[in-house]
This record gives structure tokens, sequence and C-alpha cells, in this order.
């Protein structure tokens, strides 16, 4: 669960950079922190899954 505020603390970081920052592209770095915030509500709805299943197996 920690894992997605800090998502969320980046997300919110890289927001804030101007566009162009040299450092770094900053509509690539959202993308990609958009892309880990879906992959990790997946992995959590996956989790979820299988502790259901083993519940009821179990």
């Amino acid at each position: 669960m920690e894992r997605r505020y800090e998502l969320e603390t980046l997300r919110r970081s890289l927001a804030m950079l101007r566009p162009g920052a040299p450092a770094l592209d900053r509509e690539e770095a959202m993308g990609l922190v958009r892309e880990l915030q879906e992959l990790e509500r997946q992995l959590r709805t996956l989790r979820e899954g299988l502790q259901r299943l083993l519940g009821e197996s179990g």
C-alpha cells in the first residue's frame, strides 16, 4: 500500500517540473508513472484474487 503513496508523490513531483526540464523529459516521466500506477493497481487486484482463491480452497 505504501508504494501507491510513493508513486503518487513521485507523480506530483514530476508534474511540478517545468515542461522541457533538461534533467528529464517531463511527459515521458509522467507516462511512466501513470503506467506504474496502473501496474500497481493490476498487481493489487491479482493479489486480492489469489488470496480469495486460497481462502476458498483452504
